[in-house]
């Protein structure tokens, strides 16, 4: 009896061990880990950024360790307000010109210590044209996927909420004119927020927003970005 719970101890720690490594691959997938090879952050640098620029540059912001911190000064924000016509683009916008068809995809931890505080995968063509796809403290649901296309005028659409949700993974896609926005928590389920369009354009500025519309400075995370140049099949799965 004795010899038989001696050999089945190997065993035990083996099971223990699988086990261990599923949930840390579970984890790291979650945060971005698992994908690491294609964070284009990690290619950056506060003193190099490539092929990327800022449309309206952050007084302060740190890419390290494939990390972006950006922080959004009081009064940062990108709405062309229906109500009463105001136009405001002043958050800053790290992005890349891209021509054609692509998919972009980021995980972002928004400072949600104000109203309106958002980190956002963007596509800006011109002030008057863009789509802004967000993880937002919204005033009506809270932490929450926040979408607003602005073709002139601004919409302003709130969608899924994730009120127990640090951070969370943003995908926006393009195929031709049209435009499909998507969410995860761990970076590979995603759901479709939205599905719409801008006006034709050969290439388009697309990058991450920070903003901080009504409250103080605000510093956002982005812990990876990645663009692929590609066509996906189905708009609706983003793939």
């Amino acid at each position: 009896m004795q010899t038989t719970v001696r050999n089945c101890i190997p065993l035990l720690m083996m099971l223990l061990l699988l086990q261990l490594g599923c949930a840390q691959d579970k984890n790291s997938k979650s945060t971005g880990m698992a994908h690491g090879q294609n964070n284009m952050l990690k290619q950056l640098t506060d003193k190099n950024l490539g092929d990327f620029k800022w449309l309206n540059e952050p007084g302060s912001f740190e890419i390290k360790e494939g990390t972006l911190k950006v922080v959004a000064e009081k009064e940062t924000d990108f709405f062309n307000n229906p109500e009463d016509q105001k136009k405001t683009a002043t958050a800053p916008i790290l992005y890349k010109e891209v021509k054609g068809d692509f998919v972009a995809k980021a995980l972002v931890r928004p400072d949600f210590s104000s109203l309106w505080n958002a980190v956002a995968l963007m596509v800006h063509i011109d002030n008057d044209h863009w789509i802004k796809f967000a993880f937002e403290n919204s005033d009506a649901t809270g932490r929450s996927i926040v979408s607003v296309v602005t073709k002139e005028i601004s919409d302003d659409a709130n969608g899924a909420i994730l009120k127990d949700q640090d951070q969370i993974w943003l995908k926006l896609v393009r195929k031709n004119h049209n435009y499909s926005m998507l969410w995860s928590k761990d970076g590979n389920d995603f759901k479709m927020a939205r599905l719409s369009t801008l006006p034709n354009a050969d290439s388009v500025k697309i990058g991450i927003e920070a903003q901080s519309p009504v409250g103080e400075a605000a510093t956002h995370e982005i812990v990876y970005f990645e663009i692929t140049k590609t066509t996906v099949k189905d708009l609706r799965k983003g793939e």
